[in-house]
This record gives structure tokens, sequence and C-alpha cells, in this order.
């Protein structure tokens, strides 16, 4: 990237040069996103193994070729849009996480709340979410990449966890407690999916949050006062 002082020495055609090829980044970037939006809905309202090239460009309202030009291939086009999938949850948490407090219970519970709330909480995108899980069972490279995230999400999960359970005096096994928080929230999508009618987002947002608030509640032995003996 050049410096403030490298483009302030720049002359009118080389500005136009890299004023052009930020231009055609943005693009760039900005058809991509369009084609990860198409390959969402197409996956939401079909599944991952109806999900072809024909179909998302279509979506899209674009050539074939297009696809083959921004993304090596279908499976390429899956992943980025798995991704996308996790770094909106990840915005999400940051974004609550900055009004809710410093502290890793305060994040602790921002995580909690970004997943029960739009634009994660959405039935096309839970749909999705749900779609590449059973697809990463029999596509390795789905599989790989769902262990990657779900791995980072754990581990961030379960630093929070042990941070919390420091600012709160509790005893807990922060991976045991990550993990069982991770699968809790995974659940309750997967029976929200099949049966909305079952609870309501406010009750499986409040179910999470009693969980956590439990987990964080067992106290340190330390913290007990030692029984008097006379």
């Amino acid at each position: 990237m050049k410096s403030k002082a490298k483009r302030r020495n720049e002359g009118p055609e080389e500005r136009r040069g890299t004023n052009a090829r930020a231009r055609t980044r943005r693009n760039a970037d900005a058809r991509r996103r369009a084609l990860v939006a198409a390959a969402v809905r197409v996956i939401a309202a079909h599944g991952v193994g109806a999900a072809t090239v024909a179909r998302i460009s279509a979506e899209a309202g674009v050539s074939r070729g297009l696809i083959s030009h921004y993304f090596a291939g279908k499976d390429d086009l899956l992943r980025a849009t798995y991704r996308q999938l996790t770094d909106e949850l990840a915005a999400e948490t940051a974004r609550i996480a900055r009004a809710r407090g410093e502290t890793a219970q305060a994040k602790l519970r921002a995580a909690v709340e970004a997943a029960f709330q739009p634009p994660v909480f959405a039935a096309d995108k839970i749909a999705v979410w749900l779609a590449f899980w059973a697809e990463a069972r029999y596509r390795p490279s789905l599989g790989a990449l769902n262990r990657e995230l779900y791995r980072g999400y754990r581990a961030t999960i379960a630093r929070l966890m042990a941070e919390a359970a420091r600012e709160r005096g509790a005893m807990l096994d922060a991976h045991r407690a990550a993990v069982a928080l991770t699968a809790l929230i995974d659940g309750l999508w997967l029976e929200w999916t099949l049966d909305r009618e079952a609870f309501s987002r406010t009750e499986a947002l409040g179910t999470s949050l009693d969980f956590l608030d439990r987990l964080l509640a067992a106290p340190h032995p330390q913290n007990h006062e030692r029984p008097h003996v006379p």
C-alpha cells in the first residue's frame, strides 16, 4: 500500500491509475458478495447438493462464467459462503459486545445474543448453517473448513469462559463449558428449524443465557467459608 506522502507526489496519470485499481477491487468485492448472497438463497431453498453453478448464477442474474472468474469452482464458492456466515456471526458478536461492556461475561452474553437475533438468526441463514453441517460429513473441503471454524469458535468461548470464571470466582472446566454452550445453541437452531412453533426466538435466547449463568454460578472452593470446628 502506498504511503500518503507517495500518493501526494503522484502525477495525474498515476492517481487515475491508482483510483481505477481501487474501483476495480471494490467492484470485485461487491461481485463476490453478491454471488455469496445468491448462494445463500439457493442453499436455503434447495440445499447444498442442488446449489449448482447454473442455479446460483441464475439467482444472481449473471453468467455462469462470472462465478468461474471470481471463484475457483463451486467448492470455493461454498467455502466462501460458509466463511461469510461465520464472519457475520463474529461481527455481530463484536458489535453487541461493544455495547455490553469489557468483561468476559459480557462478551459471552454478547455471543449468545448474536446467535439469536438478526441478521444471524434468520430462517434462511439458519437453514444454510444446517445444510453445511450435513454436507460437511461427505464433502472433505467443507468438513475441513467446518472443523477449522468451529475449533476457533470454541477456543474463543473457552478462553472467555475461563476469564469469566475468574471474574466471578467460579470453578468450571472452560473447554467442557464451551462445548456445552456451543452444542446448546446449535441444538436450539436445529430444533427451531424443524419446528418453529416449539419455542420462540426469545425463549431460545433466554434458555441459553440461563444456562450460561448457571455455568458461571458454581463458586470456587476457596470462596467457601471453612466450617467452624470447635
